[in-house]
């Protein structure tokens, strides 16, 4: 599905904390990871644009991340530490990665982290 036109929308709440994964009372969010949850708001599963939900204290394998497509991050609520970098951003960081960039392992922040993400693929940069 492409990107469509829209206009100002209001989120649902953020699952609670210690949702399960597969709890239909998450929905229309979605998990991708133990305690990652993300609201698709337009594209689709290779080019999109989605809030995501990291609850609090939720840290990611203990191993930097890499991906193949480009990726567009900006905090904007609570905030991640980079267990590498052993640095913490908060409120409106905002980061671009190219394909193959290491990132992470991360760490929420005691209030979890929402944060504006967009995905989008090499070949329609």
């Amino acid at each position: 599905m492409p990107f469509q036109q829209k206009e100002f929308t209001t989120p649902p709440p953020t699952p609670a904390a210690g949702t399960p994964r597969d709890s239909s009372a998450a929905k229309p969010w979605y998990s991708v990871g133990a305690g990652i949850w993300e609201l698709l708001l337009n594209g689709d599963s290779d080019h999109k644009a989605v809030l995501q939900w990291w609850e609090p204290n939720i840290t990611t394998a203990n191993q930097p991340i890499t991906h193949t497509f480009i990726e567009e991050v900006c905090f904007l609520r609570g905030g991640l530490e980079d267990l590498t970098l052993q640095q913490a951003w908060g409120i409106g960081a905002y980061a671009y990665r190219n394909p193959g960039m290491e990132h992470g392992p991360y760490r929420a922040s005691s209030e979890g982290c929402l944060m504006f993400v967009k995905v989008v693929p090499v070949s329609r940069e």
